[in-house]
């Protein structure tokens, strides 16, 4: 007769399963008094290889997200922008080139897993991009750890950037296959629709506290639903070095794609890297399968207004936390859950 542990289990297959929670869930309270006299005494920086930003920020390599107008705003203001590859390489390295003035190693720059990747970063790395990220839905994949080794076999200073995954194992999988920084977080961003067509999710925040249990030296970037600068504060909270951002930048001037008027709102088009369009613009003629949606964003005039936004609210919540650096952040905060 079956009892105890494995009748609870027969009878509630999902007693012993872990509870996610999400950006609405959590709340950061403070516990110390505060030693700082102004928020501008918070330093948020932090080294992403030779890169020191002075915002934890980068911009997603999305069609409508990062082109060179927004790299190089985004290192005008100590942050990051990483060129999307839904284009020719010529037009890629084109892009890479008109991205920064004397510094290349300021850009980053996306490749893919099959096709013309190897191309791809050859006339990349030869124009002087030394940030790569490996873009892909699935970073715990083979072909993943394929494209690093062969990488790593070209040459020994490039900054790898890996993902997405959303879990501790797979977070570890590819750091041990010397990826530099990871990106976590599975389908929370506005515009993928993974969740709904796959049924894999996992929120961003659980995610990123899961890597950062088992982080042994990989950054960890939080990537997927960061809207607002409350839940980029969150997440360098429960432990990421940096997060990556779309839908606040893609309605911006600096975004790639025109300025429409609907309704008489001035709009951007923002589309996910799996969308019918995107998919097509990258050679796909007709997608069979789509796992990307494409939507309106508001237009909200320069990236200078967003990243300042986004600067002041870290700076502010570190502030509360008696924290001048991020180190400081992690050891200081507290949590509290919502319910």
């Amino acid at each position: 007769m079956t009892s105890g542990p494995l009748l609870r289990a027969h009878l509630d297959p999902l007693a012993d399963l872990p509870v996610a929670f999400d950006y609405d869930h959590l709340s950061l309270v403070p516990r110390v008094a505060s030693t700082l006299s102004h928020r501008s005494d918070a330093s948020p920086e932090v080294r992403l290889g030779a890169l020191t930003l002075r915002l934890p920020l980068v911009a997603a390599p999305m069609p409508d997200v990062c082109g060179p107008l927004m790299c190089r705003a985004l290192g005008v203001a100590g942050a990051l922008g990483v060129l999307h590859r839904f284009q020719s390489v010529a037009e890629q390295v084109a892009d890479f080139n008109d991205s920064h003035d004397a510094a290349p190693t300021t850009v980053g720059a996306a490749i893919g897993v099959t096709g013309d990747y190897r191309d791809r970063f050859i006339g990349l790395y030869g124009a002087g991009c030394r940030i790569v990220c490996i873009d892909t839905a699935n970073g715990a994949h083979e072909q993943v750890g394929s494209a690093v080794e062969w990488i790593r076999e070209q040459a020994d200073d490039v900054f790898i950037i890996a993902g997405n995954v959303a879990t501790a194992e797979a977070f570890r999988w590819l750091e041990d296959r010397g990826v530099d920084a990871i990106r976590v977080g599975i389908a929370g961003g506005s515009v993928c629709e993974t969740r709904t067509e796959t049924a894999v999710y996992a929120p961003t925040p659980h995610a990123v506290a899961e890597a950062a249990q088992v982080r042994r030296r990989a950054l960890i970037i939080g990537d997927s639903g960061v809207r607002k600068p409350a839940d980029m504060c969150k997440l360098l909270a429960l432990g990421a070095d940096v997060v990556m951002v779309g839908s606040a930048l893609a309605g911006t001037r600096e975004a790639p794609g025109r300025v429409i008027v609907v309704d008489g709102k001035k709009v951007k088009i923002m589309r996910g890297a799996a969308s019918f369009s995107v998919q097509q613009q990258a050679g796909t003629e007709d997608p069979g399968y789509v796992e990307g949606t494409e939507t309106l964003v508001p237009y909200k005039g320069g990236v200078d207004d967003v990243v300042r936004r986004y600067l002041a609210g870290l700076r502010s919540s570190m502030s509360y936390m008696d924290a001048r650096t991020l180190e400081d952040y992690r050891r200081n905060v507290s949590f509290i859950v919502l319910r």
